[in-house]
């Protein structure tokens, strides 16, 4: 048995913490003064025995409890046989219907395994859909657990896209060809409705394997609009989100000494409003009427003193000499650091209202529209793992994931602790 995380077993040493109870649980008996043992002699001696037996008998099975804790936290793997002759062929579900794929797949030999390109690698059935199936794979998360694959070369079928990428780059023993679809033909898909004094925005995705683009044109004609919502007229009609814009409110706070600090934030401030074309209105902390900060879209505290509230989206002055940018997130919610004094050199040069916006984030529901359609993809090269060639031939071996087995073993463990602890009372 080998483990895929083998520091997680120091925390074996926790099998001492039950013990340590067990013991210090074994106080000395009182002595109690009495006139005759008589009847004391006539106590049967086996219940005593019976009862240190169930003590040292749920000690044991605690200690087993907490040791396959430790082993499904370091990631427990069996080696199996693995077979270098036989090829084994996974698919992406997007693409396992397409006839293409379905007539390579027919003509493999029988004794080659088609599988899903899945968690789980699930078998490739032909006659079942998969159409309805808009899981997106992560191609460098499954290269990992294609450890467990019994054969050493592996060809996966894939549209190869860009956002399928969302890991580090791993190792790998096996052999892994991919085989990437031919780009897909350039689509146009309207994403949302933009309401102005101007008239109607509709934001188009121009997505092909190359380039996802964004188109803006303002509508005269030809839509209709229903609360929330807009309808383009054609012969296929469409329905999208209607999004109507608000006038962004700005809280201000700026104490002595952060002057100028505030007057770069306000002039950035500015060039957004001309840029996005819409209202940006800066509450400043003399000002009688307020909105609260959980009410606005940014609170802004240039000050030495520490802030008071934490309600609200803050962006607070907090000097930090080797942040690299102006505008630095945080490990808190919704707090970011200033972390330089601004003047006319830094703010050009480091994109000041760039940086404002990003933090206001007012593109987010459109972000994750415009990942549903982003078709963009990687070449063969792009996706390729690190290959690591094994040294010896027990490492050949393929490593099959226990860690289910494990978690069924435990949970039958658990069940048994329980109960026997609740009738013996222990």
């Amino acid at each position: 048995m080998v483990f895929a995380n083998p520091s997680y077993l120091w925390a074996l040493l926790g099998l001492l913490v039950p013990v340590a109870i067990h013991l210090w649980s074994k106080k000395e008996a009182k002595t109690v003064k009495i006139g005759s043992i008589q009847l004391l002699d006539e106590s049967n001696s086996r219940q005593s025995s019976s009862i240190q037996l169930n003590e040292w008998f749920l000690l044991l099975l605690r200690m087993l409890i907490i040791a396959l804790v430790v082993l499904l936290m370091a990631g427990p793997q069996w080696r199996t046989k693995g077979s270098q002759k036989q090829i084994t062929y996974l698919v992406e579900s997007s693409i396992a219907n397409e006839a293409s794929i379905s007539s390579v797949l027919d003509s493999l030999q029988e004794d080659s395994p088609v599988f899903l390109l899945k968690n789980g690698f699930p078998k490739w059935e032909v006659d079942a859909d998969y159409q309805a199936d808009m899981e997106q794979a992560n191609y460098w998360q499954l290269v990992q657990k294609m450890d467990s694959l019994r054969s050493d070369s592996i060809v996966v079928f894939t549209q190869a896209l860009v956002k399928g990428v969302r890991s580090m780059r791993p190792a790998t023993q096996k052999k892994i060809h991919w085989v990437v679809m031919e780009p897909q033909e350039t689509q146009d898909r309207p994403l949302l409705a933009v309401k102005r004094d101007s008239g109607v925005e509709l934001i188009t995705a121009s997505s092909s394997g190359r380039a996802t683009k964004i188109k803006k044109e303002v509508l005269n004609e030809g839509f209709s609009i229903s609360n929330d919502s807009l309808r383009l007229l054609s012969e296929e009609p469409v329905t999208i989100p209607l999004k109507t814009i608000d006038t962004l409110q700005i809280n201000l706070y700026v104490d002595d000494g952060f002057e100028r600090e505030g007057k770069y934030i306000e002039a950035s401030f500015r060039a957004l409003s001309a840029f996005l074309k819409q209202e940006i209105i800066i509450h400043k902390e003399n000002e009688n009427e307020k909105p609260a900060s959980n009410q606005v879209d940014l609170n802004i505290w240039l000050s030495n003193e520490p802030k008071n509230d934490s309600e609200g989206k803050w962006l607070v002055y907090q000097e930090n000499p080797l942040a690299k940018q102006l505008i630095a997130s945080t490990n808190a919610k919704n707090i970011f650091h200033l972390t330089s004094s601004l003047n006319s050199k830094n703010t050009v040069a480091q994109h000041l209202p760039e940086q404002l916006l990003s933090t206001l984030d007012l593109d987010n529901d459109l972000k994750s529209l415009v990942s549903e359609v982003d078709v963009r993809q990687l070449d063969e090269a792009a996706l390729k793992p690190n290959y690591v060639a094994p040294k010896r031939k027990r490492e050949r071996a393929t490593l099959l994931d226990i860690s289910l087995w494990v978690f069924c073993t435990l949970t039958g463990l658990m069940i048994v602790e329980r109960l026997l602890s609740n009738y013996k009372k222990q």
